[in-house]
């Protein structure tokens, strides 16, 4: 398995869902993201506590899919023809993991966490 990450402007989400549509891609996470763009401009200046600092934060959209080894590069050639995301990444899977229970889903730092046996379990 593959995962495919865009990062893609906030207007570009309705092209975005289109394509996903036409590629029969139903499951996507969307995760709104804020990045630095290419250049500083002097009117985004700002004082804090007599310092001075600029705020050049960009309002983005990153998106997740996950697809089979074998689609994955073809997959991301027509996202990029018909979304033209900012950025795109295909990330390798070396397997798939499976979180459950309260306490997984709280956790901001998530490891392996397998699933016990259906006899552990019933214990």
């Amino acid at each position: 398995m593959k995962r495919i990450e865009l990062v893609i402007d906030l207007d570009t989400l309705d092209r975005f869902t289109e394509a996903a549509k036409a590629l029969n891609l139903p499951d996507f996470d969307v995760t709104e993201i804020r990045r630095m763009p290419g250049s500083f401009s002097r009117e985004r200046q700002r004082l804090y506590r007599g310092r001075e600092f600029v705020l050049d934060l960009v309002e983005r959209l990153k998106v997740d899919l996950t697809v089979a080894d074998d689609a994955a590069t073809q997959i991301a050639r027509e996202l990029v023809e018909s979304v033209r995301p900012e950025s795109i990444a295909i990330l390798w899977l070396d397997h798939a993991l499976v979180v459950t229970g309260e306490a997984a889903a709280r956790s901001t730092r998530i490891a392996a966490v397998p699933n016990p046996p259906a006899s552990v379990a019933a214990h």
